[in-house]
């Protein structure tokens, strides 16, 4: 994956997520198209050459040792989710259990650390080839001879690993990585111990509360009955996990799978599996061979293998070696793609099951595009000239009657969000087949297909909304297939499309104000005036008030504070004739206005606005008024001291974060209500923003020589940035 990522405008989390909003705070997500980090030196010795995957938890970069001059893979934990205890000991879980492993068919990892900025990283072997779900998606089917030294080789890995108490929990092919070496064979390496479970002697307590009874880990297609159940595991889930990839691989396809990732793992809990020979009979494949698969498929552990020992020995007739100087590679001869290259961590999915990390399965989605794809309408769609007439015989077989036909071709929708159901139903037929392409390797039709969903979104009025969702779609496929260059060009345009939209947002905030500072101006000058429209006035300006401060913020990501100003002044100023003296909505406005003169160094303004917010907001903490929201009092006061404390009026700046402390320290011990979701957002906010105000604190004793005052408030501070803001079920996944 390229260094794509989007940024919340509130919180400035950064994420991996084609979504619009923020999980955390419901935000909105822009776009940031460079990683700060290429051409950078990390941790003082490693300088960042560019982004190899990132998932949920961490990001990839290929990497070189300053000192070594040795190509390495930099494996490090997102920002947000240092400050999660759960995250961060999972990360160090993933470093010991893989560190503790010293075997030619396992991903080594060499170092693990924490910078002086708080950033987790650990450093593995560069691994350059293909994983084994690449060749699958590309070959289905593998001769058994291929598939007996992978199945050898992974063995070999997979019982070191138990052997030093390490259990993976995560099997699947994209977890098998090979390699190929200059004698022109391949060594099988075992990667990604995410979520794996350590059971070291004296060491079980310690990871009782990261993989304790009742959590559910791994992929679904791939997870042992006892897995799915939530039960305690040992090595024998693993076997069980071996058993369904050696199935895929001889088989084609998974042993079990369900409409739903739920019923995936029902049917690991209840359905026995038919043999593969069963279901693909024209695969040449030993009785021996499948004997000992279906034994690793066994309900009960107890019917499984014993050991992995067990299994290499029932499989191949030998003992299965023990030392680490067996030469892994000797008889496994593929041919692999040229350019595929892993940091030991693979961001996309299993195959058959869904691609995504969520989870889901869809049997017959997935059957129906792989038959749709060998049909002669799919060799069409491929087809630029054929493409239209395809999509047009594939939906107008669904189309009854003359009148259905007008509503569907000929009806343009509503006014507010114009095009046919025909484009709207090509549109998603189109992307679904493209999304099914792309999954499946097929880059460059995959591509053809993008591009022509941008043709259909110029059939819409719907303010880009399509045309953006094309792009999207778009940059995804360049980030699968590593296509630097089309992914730069697809987000200079998805920029383009989410600045049009923001400047017609713009353009419609300026002229809803324009229309009530002209009906407002009309009754002013009327005798007397008209209340009954001048309520509603006000009741219109405040409906729109938090969304012009939102649209200010998303102008201000965008560089355009020339425009965020001019929006805030004039909402502003027309606001002032209808607010109360103790409005908070007027604070909040105003503030929002200081801190975009505060950007712009135009400190003669920044200051009056703030005492203007300040004063409005104790107004209406001392009159109680509705609207007032817990924190809103306690950030006039940081504002304004953060301002005084970089004016240097010191005293000015004690008594303002003073005060902000005492309004907000509340947070650090207080516990929330059981199932009180909007409480627990609540206590995040108070705990982040006091960590802010002590932080605030602590550089203006920086600035006034206290040095002991300042670094007892960071150590606070940071103790506090230790402690849940968020919800724990949401966090600890």
């Amino acid at each position: 994956m390229s260094s794509y990522k989007k940024v919340c405008l509130s919180c400035k989390t950064e994420y991996d997520s084609q979504d619009d909003s923020c999980p955390r705070d419901g935000g909105q997500l822009v776009p940031v198209a460079n990683d700060p980090l290429i051409g950078t030196t990390f941790a003082d010795k490693y300088q960042i050459l560019k982004v190899l995957g990132s998932g949920g938890m961490s990001v990839i970069y290929q990497a070189r040792h300053k000192y070594m001059e040795r190509i390495c893979a930099v494996k490090l934990l997102h920002p947000f989710l240092v400050a999660d205890a759960s995250m961060f000991q999972r990360f160090q879980y993933e470093a010991k259990a893989a560190s503790n492993l010293d075997h030619p068919n396992v991903v080594r990892v060499h170092d693990f650390g924490i910078t002086d900025d708080g950033r987790a990283y650990l450093v593995m072997d560069y691994l350059s080839g293909e994983d084994l779900s690449s060749i699958l998606e590309r070959d289905v089917i593998l001769p058994e001879d291929k598939a007996r030294e992978i199945f050898r080789q992974a063995c070999m890995g997979l019982d070191h690993a138990h052997s030093k108490g390490v259990i993976h929990r995560d099997l699947k092919p994209s977890n098998l990585f090979l390699e190929p070496q200059s004698d022109g064979s391949i060594i099988v390496k075992l990667v990604d111990f995410g979520i794996a479970k350590i059971n070291l002697p004296g060491e079980i307590e310690s990871g009782q509360n990261l993989t304790r009874t009742g959590e559910v880990f791994g992929s679904p297609l791939y997870m042992s009955p006892e897995q799915c159940a939530g039960l305690s595991l040992d090595a024998r889930s693993d076997i069980y996990s071996l058993g369904c990839l050696m199935y895929e691989v001889v088989a084609g396809k998974t042993p079990l799978i369900g409409s739903t990732a739920f019923d995936t793992m029902q049917m690991h809990l209840k359905t026995k599996p038919a043999k593969p020979t069963e279901v693909s009979p024209r695969i040449s494949l030993s009785p021996h061979t499948e004997a000992v698969i279906m034994q690793c498929l066994a309900k009960r552990p107890a019917d499984r293998f014993s050991s992995v020992a067990d299994l290499y020995e029932a499989f191949f007739q030998e003992k299965l070696p023990k030392t680490g100087l067996v030469s892994a590679g000797s008889g496994l001869q593929l041919q692999l793609k040229t350019g595929g290259e892993v940091g030991a961590d693979q961001s996309k999915g299993s195959t058959g099951l869904s691609k995504a990390t969520d989870g889901k399965a869809s049997s017959s989605k997935e059957n129906f595009l792989h038959h749709l794809s060998r049909t002669s309408i799919a060799r069409s769609l491929a087809d630029p000239q054929k493409r239209p007439g395809a999509i047009t015989a594939i939906l107008l077989a669904t189309i009854l009657g003359g009148a259905l036909i007008y509503l569907y071709f000929g009806w343009q929708g509503p006014s507010t969000d114009r095009g046919t159901f025909f484009n709207r139903n090509r549109f998603l037929f189109v992307v679904s087949f493209a999304d099914y392409l792309k999954d499946s390797g097929n880059f460059d039709q995959a591509e053809q297909l993008y591009n022509y969903t941008l043709e259909i979104s110029k059939s819409f009025d719907d303010r880009h909304a399509h045309e953006a969702n094309a792009l999207r779609a778009k940059l995804n496929l360049y980030e699968k297939s590593h296509n630097t260059a089309g992914t730069e060009k697809t987000l200079a345009q998805l920029n383009g499309v989410l600045m049009k939209r923001l400047l017609e947002d713009y353009a419609s905030a300026m002229g809803e104000l324009d229309r009530i500072d002209t009906a407002s101006r009309k009754l002013n000058s009327q005798d007397g005036g008209n209340t009954v429209l001048t309520k509603q006035l006000d009741a219109d300006l405040t409906a729109v008030i938090q969304g012009i401060i939102e649209l200010g913020r998303r102008l201000a990501a965008n560089q355009d504070i020339d425009r965020q100003i001019k929006l805030l002044t004039r909402a502003c100023t027309l606001y002032n004739r209808f607010a109360a003296s103790d409005d908070p909505q007027l604070a909040r406005l105003k503030m929002e206005l200081a801190i975009c003169h505060w950007q712009r160094d135009e400190v003669e303004t920044v200051g009056p606005l703030l005492k203007e917010s300040l004063q409005i907001m104790k107004r209406a903490s001392d009159n109680h008024k509705p609207g007032l929201r817990p924190l809103d009092l306690a950030e006039a006061w940081l504002r304004l001291g953060q301002f005084d404390r970089d004016r240097s009026l010191f005293a000015d700046a004690e008594k303002e974060l003073d005060t902000a402390i005492s309004l907000t320290e509340s947070y650090e011990k207080r516990e929330p209500r059981a199932n009180d979701t909007r409480e627990l957002k609540e206590i995040g906010k108070g705990r982040r923003m006091l960590t802010e105000v002590l932080n605030a604190k602590a550089d203006l004793e920086g600035q006034q020589k206290n040095l002991k005052e300042a670094e007892l408030l960071r150590e606070r501070a940071a103790k506090i940035k230790q402690l849940p803001t968020e919800d724990p079920l949401v966090s600890t996944q």
